[in-house]
């Protein structure tokens, strides 16, 4: 009679080393989103992956080296949601490809629980760890680089005033995504992270506020007093 072959101790079934790279570095995102980066135990994120701590050191010989893996992953994941969108509607204009891309960011943070926590906490976990190392260049500046495309783009197709600032429009930008992301540990769940990132779609086409209908009444500006015959 065979006998099946044994696996190696620690190797899930699945044990294919991309599939299993995956597991650890969702599972990391999971755990540093929920505990920080210095709470968050190599022991725990290897249980949350449904691996052995060894096998986890096969892939990240530390916790920062994990970390980092994480966070490249998120941030890749976060700027091919925005370049899927404008592929899916080349012709859209460029606040409306934007939208999208808010769109499948949406549906990103419901695939993929814990991952606009994560990456909103980037920044400061990286500021108290002195161990931990940004990005590589390329990625570090993927967002960006995005944006300055975005609005070049809706330049050609006169779709900015002709007297914006397009540096000074990508740092707004950035500074909103970012903003609306560190918003997200304030609202109760996922369903209202859709709403808050659907209100900025809003702005960013135009219907935030309402246009003054012709004629409606409003407040008489102040002036001399009619005389009195």
């Amino acid at each position: 009679m065979n006998r099946p072959p044994r696996r190696r101790p620690g190797r899930p079934a699945d044990a294919d080393g991309a599939i299993t790279r995956q597991r650890i570095i969702d599972a990391a995102v999971l755990c540093f989103a929920a505990r920080g980066f210095a709470e968050a135990t190599n022991r725990a994120i290897a249980r949350q992956a449904g691996v052995t701590s060894a096998l986890l050191y096969h892939y990240f010989d530390s916790k920062a080296a994990l970390y980092r893996a994480a966070l490249s992953d998120v941030t890749t994941a976060l700027i091919g949601a925005y370049h899927q969108a404008c592929l899916d509607a080349p012709e859209a204009s460029s606040a409306v490809q934007l939208s999208l891309g808010l769109e499948k960011v949406i549906e990103l943070s419901r695939r993929r629980p814990g991952l606009i926590r994560f990456a909103s906490a980037s920044t400061s976990e990286i500021a108290r760890n002195h161990d931990l190392d940004w990005l590589d260049e390329s990625e570090g500046t993927a967002f960006p680089r995005f944006f300055r495309r975005l609005l070049l783009r809706a330049r050609q197709r006169r779709e900015l005033a002709p007297t914006l600032d397009i540096e000074a429009a990508v740092r707004v930008l950035q500074a909103c995504i970012a903003g609306l992301g560190s918003s997200y540990d304030s609202l109760r769940d996922e369903r209202e992270f859709a709403t808050v990132l659907r209100t900025f779609q809003r702005l960013l086409t135009g219907d935030f506020f309402s246009a003054p209908r012709v004629g409606a009444p409003g407040r008489k500006r102040p002036g001399r007093p009619a005389p009195i015959n």
